[in-house]
């Protein structure tokens, strides 16, 4: 979880925070989120990619858009700013970042401890 999702408010985004993410979804939505990662994509992380003009092609985040220029952050938390002038084609990708069958390895008891340390976060930062 850790290369895509921080727990930590201090530490920089990368995928949707996971520190309260207990306080937001109950439980059961929670399983569903991280199960079928595609069902329902948090608002903001919708994933975007950018055809450029030079033919390199990015994935990302929307983090700012302005007239001249949009950030993007990968998956890694890096941002790259695009000049809009550079764009040749872009799109919405109807999936998450997050592979679907990430627990496909978990049994039901890494999954309700997976779930109980989310859970926890949530309780710590009350």
């Amino acid at each position: 979880c850790v290369a895509c999702h921080t727990v930590n408010a201090a530490d920089p985004l990368k995928g949707p925070f996971l520190g309260n993410v207990a306080k937001i979804f109950p439980r059961r939505e929670l399983a569903e989120a991280i199960l079928d990662p595609n069902k329902s994509i948090a608002q903001g992380f919708a994933t975007h990619q950018f055809t450029l003009k030079n033919g390199a092609g990015l994935v990302g985040f929307v983090t700012r858009e302005g007239a001249d220029t949009i950030t993007i952050r990968d998956i890694a938390g890096q941002q790259q700013e695009i000049r809009v002038s550079e764009i040749a084609r872009r799109g919405t990708l109807p999936m998450s970042l997050m592979p679907p069958g990430l627990l496909t390895s978990f049994n039901v008891r890494d999954f309700a401890s997976l779930l109980d340390y989310l859970q926890s976060l949530a309780d710590a930062a009350k």
